[in-house]
């Protein structure tokens, strides 16, 4: 089950940190779990060998009919393998939904801290910034809404800041917009994003 059939009779020390992994999981699975809890599971693993590991899991999941329960600090394991997710902060759940809906409103400063690390904030810029925060809510991730701006209404926006990120093939996150000073060129760019499927837009200005 966990594809390693040529390590029955090998000793831990003749295992690489991905094989005993895997070890760790079938030994897990001999009990015939219902539920399967995964604590870090992939925290000192290379980049592949985390994505073998979660693809294994995510086929335990689906084959086997056994919920996991995924502790971890790395989000893009939620990402790939999770349905649902629930956000921590000082032992307390702070917020809990379906994985695509958190990640698109986080709603909890511990949700976006998480979601966000790097922030994306106009504070960094001059009092009086008018912006606009865009949020991607799960549509086609290559839809190019900037261009689309510039083409269809002729309007350039400045992007300030951007955390976006892919889920089962969905756009998700939020890109910072610097709005033209023009109150006009402003508003038909803030129609033009408001009407597009899948996003919704919020104004954003920044007073000293």
């Amino acid at each position: 089950r966990v594809g390693l059939p040529d390590k029955a009779n090998a000793y831990p020390a003749q295992l690489s940190g991905g094989q005993k992994q895997r070890i760790a999981i079938a030994r897990a699975l001999a009990t015939n779990p219902k539920v399967l809890l995964c604590d870090e599971a992939t925290s000192a693993l290379d980049p592949n060998t985390t994505h073998s590991i979660l693809t294994l899991i995510k086929d335990i999941n689906q084959k086997l009919g056994i919920t996991v329960v995924v502790i971890t600090h790395q989000m893009s394991v939620i990402e790939e393998i999770c349905t649902r997710v629930a956000i921590l902060d000082g032992g307390e759940v702070a917020e809990e939904g379906r994985v695509e809906d958190i990640f698109a409103h986080p709603a909890t400063d511990a949700a976006r801290r998480l979601v966000y690390p790097g922030g994306v904030s106009a504070k960094q810029y001059p009092a009086g910034t008018r912006a606009v925060r865009v949020s991607f809510n799960g549509g086609t991730v290559y839809d190019p809404l900037i261009a689309s701006l510039a083409i269809d209404c002729g309007v350039k926006v400045t992007i300030l800041g951007a955390d976006t990120r892919t889920i089962d093939g969905k756009a998700f996150g939020t890109m910072l917009l610097l709005l033209p000073d023009d109150p006009n060129e402003a508003a038909k760019a803030l129609s033009y994003i408001r009407s597009q499927p899948n996003i919704t837009a919020e104004e954003v200005e920044y007073h000293a």
